[in-house]
């Protein structure tokens, strides 16, 4: 009786976290080529791959860190995950995953600088 009472309250906290929780996907369940399709265009990915695979070039222009962010973290894994099967990348595999976290800081940190939050409007003074 006391182990039947231990699984069903075993069951009702699955089940209670499992709607709590928002799923969001992971690099290993998104295709970066499909992610990316339509937004980062060629000249942006030419940039990101220069910048986080081979250590070289500039940092990626606004434009498309604003379309980095856009496919979101995950696409932009899937694709650090993607030069890490081909070893296709400059340096160490830390090397590389550290280069893309920060290519993945420098674009989050310009979308909220070029699009910062809208102040609420002067209605009360």
């Amino acid at each position: 009786m006391g182990s039947m009472n231990r699984f069903c309250s075993l069951m009702i906290f699955l089940v209670i976290s499992a709607e709590l929780s928002t799923l969001s996907p992971v690099a290993a369940q998104v295709d970066f080529m499909r992610c990316a399709t339509g937004i980062i265009d060629h000249d942006c990915a030419h940039f990101l791959r220069r910048r986080v695979a081979y250590n070289t070039g500039l940092p990626p222009p606004d434009d498309c860190c604003t379309a980095l962010v856009e496919i979101g973290k995950p696409c932009h894994d899937a694709f650090t995950q993607f030069k890490l099967k081909k070893h296709d990348y400059v340096g160490t595999e830390e090397d590389l995953l550290r280069r893309s976290d920060e290519v993945w800081n420098e674009c989050v940190n310009v979308v909220e600088f070029v699009f910062p939050p809208a102040e609420a409007p002067n209605h009360f003074y």
